[in-house]
């Protein structure tokens, strides 16, 4: 039997990561910081788009490759378009598109990229939902967007090339979910390209009643009602509901929608106990950015 020590290990990936900013006040906050030196250590390439930034802070000098501000238009897909634009594809086995619209990594990213569950992917990330931008609206399976990663066999197609050259700003955050985050998913599916999550909310059982217990409270009824209410209504928007699901897939990261909107109900304070718990995160990077933003 061959001595698994001697066996050659095969070479990682060539990854670039292009990662779109946004800050109200053009800063990059400690949150983001984090998260880009976890970027640096897995990419062999980290390319950072600002939109409506400024001059590259002297604290992110050394992590990044490439820095482009740009105007604050057109959102994460414009600024991506333009980051991927800097890259040379035939060089990298793939490309993460990345935002800072979530805290983490909560814990070690780099088995995520080498998840069973998505290893014959070509378009991979991190949540599959099917949550739809209207309740006439169609329910397509599709990666959210705030973290998907394109391989080499999509990278050189045509359907990458077209989608890409399709994306300008466009007039509503609804267009842009509609024709960008649900339709690359979309282009990329017709054409015969393998999709797969993390997470996959759609094949994923329905929310139960237990597991939004911790969060009910008979001194707070409307909040309460709110999540039990909105827990049993399908689809969801699976990061914002079911964190603690997340978690658990392996998937090291917290939408900051989920506690800057709450959208359905939660106990923020046990949000935060049960992130403490469970990651070992710094919280008060979460702190001081809602100190900061709201």
């Amino acid at each position: 039997m061959d001595d698994p020590r001697l066996l050659p290990i095969a070479p990682r990936p060539r990854r670039a990561i292009v990662l779109a900013h946004f800050d109200p006040h053009g800063r990059f906050d400690p949150h983001v910081i984090h998260a880009l030196a976890a970027y640096r250590r897995l990419a062999d390439r980290l390319v950072v788009v600002s939109n409506g930034g400024g001059r590259l802070h002297p604290d992110i000098a050394s992590l990044v490759d490439a820095y482009l501000p740009r105007p604050n238009l057109g959102y994460d897909f414009c600024a991506w378009r333009d980051g991927l634009a800097t890259l040379d594809r035939s060089a990298f086995d793939e490309i993460v598109c990345v935002n800072d619209s979530v805290y983490g990594p909560l814990f070690d990213l780099a088995p995520a990229f080498d998840d069973p569950r998505t290893e014959a992917a070509d378009l991979w990330g991190m949540v599959v939902s099917d949550q739809s931008t209207g309740r006439d609206a169609p329910r397509i399976r599709h990666l959210q967007s705030w973290f998907f990663g394109m391989r080499r066999r999509l990278l050189e197609s045509d359907c990458h090339d077209a989608f890409w050259r399709s994306v300008e700003p466009l007039a509503s955050k609804r267009e842009i979910v509609d024709r960008y985050e649900i339709g690359l998913s979309q282009r990329a599916t017709e054409a015969g390209f393998r999709v797969a999550g993390l997470y996959d909310a759609p094949t994923a059982s329905r929310v139960g009643i237990r597991e939004v217990l911790p969060h009910l409270s008979i001194a707070d009824p409307r909040r309460s009602w709110r999540l039990v209410r909105k827990s049993r209504r399908t689809p969801h928007n699976p990061s914002e509901l079911v964190w603690w699901r997340l978690l658990q897939a392996g998937i090291p990261f917290v939408k900051v929608g989920l506690f800057r909107v709450n959208h359905y109900g939660l106990d923020l304070s046990r949000v935060m106990a049960g992130l403490g718990r469970s990651t070992g995160f710094d919280l008060d990077l979460i702190r001081g950015h809602l100190a900061r933003c709201g």
